[in-house]
């Protein structure tokens, strides 16, 4: 005769206190070419650098997330306005670079308008992390599994019964948003204008949660 088995979603939640200035800057441009796409990647990457360097700051903090150069298609219409289809005209260029630094208003400032002078058409978003996440989320995985089983025995002397062994534990990839936007600078003219104190932002705690399914037999 097959055991009787329970089955209870855990959730582990931890509250996050960001010790990280994250800094996402994204370029789109159109180009007549490839090639020119490709130059302006080459160049926003290397004032990337410089501008960390000349801020003291490792250049290898500057980390290419995303780039991507495709066709540019726009639309097409006739005479009378209706829309007819898309033409290709040049090229469009994505790229998003990650900076990770300390949590300093004046340091940030620095970085901000360099990239404003620096880094053409340029937008900033400015946010809070953790530097090293893992230790939380070890955490959160740990509450998960206790919330599991506590609910569980609750459920199971409810019913009269007591928690026998674990019979299967299902758990996914492990998908937490360790992230809390806080500003977002839309061009280089707002860059150039910030100051320390248009970046005096204090960042909220944010939460860290998630799940685990676990199944016992009962006794």
């Amino acid at each position: 005769m097959e055991d009787s088995t329970i089955r209870v979603t855990g959730t582990g939640r931890v509250l996050v206190v960001p010790d990280v200035t994250r800094l996402e800057i994204e370029v789109r441009r159109v180009f007549k070419s490839y090639d020119e796409a490709y130059e302006c990647v080459k160049e926003n990457s290397a004032w990337m650098v410089k501008i960390l360097e000349y801020n003291n700051q490792s250049g290898k903090l500057a980390k290419t997330t995303y780039l991507d150069i495709s066709d540019n298609m726009v639309s097409k219409y006739d005479k009378n306005g209706n829309h007819i289809g898309y033409k290709k005209e040049g090229y469009l260029l994505c790229q998003r670079i990650k900076v990770d630094v300390d949590m300093d208003n004046v340091l940030v400032n620095k970085i901000v308008k360099g990239i404003g002078k620096f880094v053409p058409e340029a937008q900033i978003n400015i946010g809070y992390t953790q530097r090293d996440p893992r230790k939380t989320q070890m955490k959160v995985l740990e509450r998960a599994v206790t919330d599991a089983r506590d609910k569980a025995k609750i459920m199971a002397e409810a019913l009269g019964r007591e928690l026998g062994d674990v019979k299967s534990i299902s758990y996914g990839e492990m998908n937490m948003q360790v992230f809390s936007e806080a500003r977002k600078i839309y061009n280089c003219n707002e860059a150039c204008a910030s100051t320390p104190g248009s970046l005096e932002i204090t960042p909220d705690d944010f939460v860290m949660s998630d799940n685990v399914e676990v199944e016992w037999t009962l006794k």
